[in-house]
């Protein structure tokens, strides 16, 4: 052993932490007719707010859900607010003049007067539960080219469509594809989607989240607001006459909107095919063990910051907003925006923030045929997503698609024929002996060995996937994976903890690219089984379970597994990573398979110095096949370089770690093994398998 370090929470301002993200996002992409009036009275219940027309630049107050807005007021006035029940607020507007009043009870008998205005505006706040009548929907004639479509609550979102060639498949209706997110669907869709989809027959739609490019409204990063527009705008889409059926699709942010807009069950939506998501921001990309992934989750936030804004980062919004005065007035809640950034940096541990935000609480609420796209190495949004599945009712007809691969397998080769193939069964004109085939099917699809365009050199099926492989398979480190570099006695295996820091790049802060996997660069202790005597394949999540020591108070481990092949070639299979002191479990989730940590403030635990502490580490989701002959390896060492994009804030190094395997204190690898009738190609080249390179 070594020094004594003692490890605690690094904070940083926000002003430095959004000039050094802005340096890493740009670092890293260069790798890679409207009505305005309120929804149509129902009995006993008035319209939420002054009817003036926003768009036009007058002043509007209007009660939203579980909000209050004040739009295109003068700048910097008194608003009083006076409710039921007692409620009273008083605020200031921004200097556009604009003002969101947010967790504002749900009721009639709100009065709001503005500074300098003589009446006083009478306003109901809407509930989540306060649907609007069909009526609403239906009487917006939506143009099947672009315009502005009409939310609960009076914000008018941005939209473009594409329909397909007349030609080819009749004047219509068209079944429709909607891509729902915050970059700019409305003005130009990302992966093709305006091409690849009017292709097959769907008319495809992009719509802008409330808050973002020409949408009215301010942004908060999937609040509640945005899941119940996602409903407005299905029942506006579905009551359209050249609309017959609505899908949600894409990857990423559109895909991971599509899960919070499911849940709220819109009546007139058919499917769902979210690829590249994410189910719980705080343990799947946000902090992956505790450890705050700097480099993608960072840089995304404080690019959604500046794309929200106004003027925006995105020159097209600027643009539109210069010749279109919708899109021009829509901006004046921009300055109501919720950073995105302060809430990734302000809250390290788990609590309300992550979860009014994860998935996984959410997936319950959805009855609507699914279909979840999982890459196990996706650079951004990671293979946490796959453990979903377990969490949709069992009488929702839920799919999962896993393969290894990136960030963009949705749209490519077998993956998107799967898509596509999944869009003909629940789409359109459904044929009930079709769908009943399709659902006979087994729920789980695996592809392994998917190649850089979309081909898998296998595949095989699953009834589930999370508990496919029981228990799993333990590996004993000493023995079924022996110490490659035992210390002295041959009970434990020491590393220096020394992992690379921000913006170290020539340490190995990040993978130079997808598929490019630098020589280790930091110390680390590694264990390595036999050849093995036959394949060996795996699927699910894994644990990896040590008893470590550590001249520190705490220290942020990084687990690897790899394949050593044949032909001396190793190559990258999965990872998983754990600050020490966030190592308290949720016994009621965690299972031998999965660890599932707390991660809240009051769980944490600092490490006793040099004594033995177990600690389990979630090996993150995954499929392989491990070939005949190949050897079994896993790696501890300090966070860095083993998956692209993902860059995170270590604790400072520079001390010993010893990982002890020994009869009292055992650490083992528990993999998700699988007896599954396989015929596997020939082992695939170094190189040619997406997303898992060899060195």
């Amino acid at each position: 052993m070594s020094r004594t370090v003692v490890g605690g929470e690094r904070r940083r301002p926000i002003l430095l932490l959004t000039i050094v993200l802005a340096m890493i996002a740009t670092l890293l992409a260069a790798g890679v007719d409207t009505a305005t009036a309120a929804p149509p009275d129902r009995p006993g219940v008035t319209p939420p707010g002054r009817a003036t027309d926003a768009t036009l630049g007058e002043l509007t107050v209007r009660g939203s859900v579980e909000q209050i807005h004040v739009i295109h007021a003068e700048a910097g006035v008194q608003v009083d607010v006076r409710g039921p029940r007692g409620y009273r607020t008083t605020a200031t507007t921004d200097d556009n003049g604009g003002l969101v009043l947010r967790e504002v009870p749900p009721g009639n008998g709100y009065t709001v007067t503005v500074e300098g205005e003589r009446d006083r505006f009478p306003v109901r706040v809407l509930s989540p539960e306060d649907h609007p009548d069909p009526r609403f929907y239906s009487a917006q004639e939506l143009d099947p080219s672009e315009g502005y479509l009409q939310t609960r609550d009076g914000t008018l979102l941005a939209y473009q469509v594409v329909l397909p060639d007349p030609d080819v498949f009749g004047p219509g209706p068209y079944p429709v594809v909607v891509d729902y997110s915050a970059y700019r669907p409305s003005i130009d869709f990302f992966d093709g989607v305006g091409r690849r989809f009017p292709e097959l027959g769907y008319a495809a739609i992009g719509v802008n989240m409330r808050g973002s490019a020409c949408s009215g409204g301010a942004f908060d990063y999937f609040e509640q607001l945005q899941w119940l527009d996602g409903y407005d705008l299905v029942e506006a889409f579905a009551a359209q006459p050249w609309s017959d059926g609505v899908a949600l699709i894409g990857k990423s942010y559109p895909g991971i909107s599509q899960l919070f807009v499911a849940s709220t069950q819109p009546p007139s939506l058919n499917a769902i095919v979210p690829g590249h998501v994410i189910g719980d921001f705080y343990r799947d990309v946000a902090y992956p063990g505790g450890i705050l992934n700097f480099a993608f989750a960072g840089a995304f936030s404080v690019g959604q910051d500046e794309r929200s804004a106004f003027p925006s980062s995105y020159d097209q919004v600027n643009e539109r907003a210069e010749v279109d005065p919708i899109c021009l007035a829509n901006q004046a809640l921009r300055g109501q925006n919720v950073s995105m950034a302060e809430g990734i940096f302000g809250n390290p541990y788990d609590g309300a923030y992550w979860q009014t935000r994860a998935p996984e609480r959410l997936v319950g609420d959805i009855v609507v045929p699914t279909l979840i796209v999982n890459a196990w190495q996706d650079e951004q949004t990671g293979a946490g997503p796959a453990k979903l599945l377990e969490r949709f009712p069992d009488s929702t007809p839920a799919r999962l698609l896993g393969t290894n691969g990136d960030h963009g397998e949705y749209f490519r080769g077998d993956v998107w024929a799967e898509v596509v193939r999944f869009l003909d069964v629940y789409l359109g004109g459904q044929d009930p002996a079709q769908v009943a085939a399709y659902e006979a099917e087994d729920p789980v699809t695996i592809l392994l060995e998917l190649d850089r365009y979309g081909n898998a050199g296998a595949s095989f099926g699953l009834s589930s996937f999370e508990t496919a492989a029981g228990d799993g398979q333990r590996w004993m480190l000493g023995e079924d994976l022996l110490a490659d570099t035992a210390d002295d006695g041959g009970d434990s295996s020491t590393f220096t903890y020394d992992p690379p820091g921000l913006f170290d790049f020539g340490r190995g802060w990040l993978m130079p690219g997808q598929n490019e996997w630098l020589p280790p660069l930091q110390d680390r202790v590694t264990f390595t089984s036999d050849p093995l005597q036959d394949d060996l394949v795996i699927a699910g999540s894994g644990s990896v379970d040590l008893w470590i020591a550590a001249d520190a108070t705490d220290v942020d481990l990084e687990v690897t597994l790899t394949e050593i092949r044949p032909d001396g070639q190793e190559q990258l299979v999965q990872s998983g990573w754990l600050r020490a002191s966030h190592r308290a479990l949720n016994d009621q989730l965690a299972t031998a398979l999965r660890p599932r940590h707390l991660h809240t403030a009051a769980a944490q635990e600092p490490l006793t110095v040099a004594a033995s502490t177990p600690v389990r580490v979630e090996l993150f989701p995954v499929a392989h096949a491990f070939r005949e002959g190949s050897e079994v390896r896993l790696i501890v060492d300090g966070p860095g370089g083993n998956r692209w994009r993902w860059g995170f804030d270590p604790l400072p190094g520079g001390f010993d770690v010893t990982v002890a395997h020994s009869d009292e204190h055992p650490s083992s690898l528990v993999l998700p093994v699988l007896d599954v009738p396989l015929e596997l190609p020939p082992l695939p080249p170094c190189g040619t398998v997406s997303s898992q390179p060899c060195r």
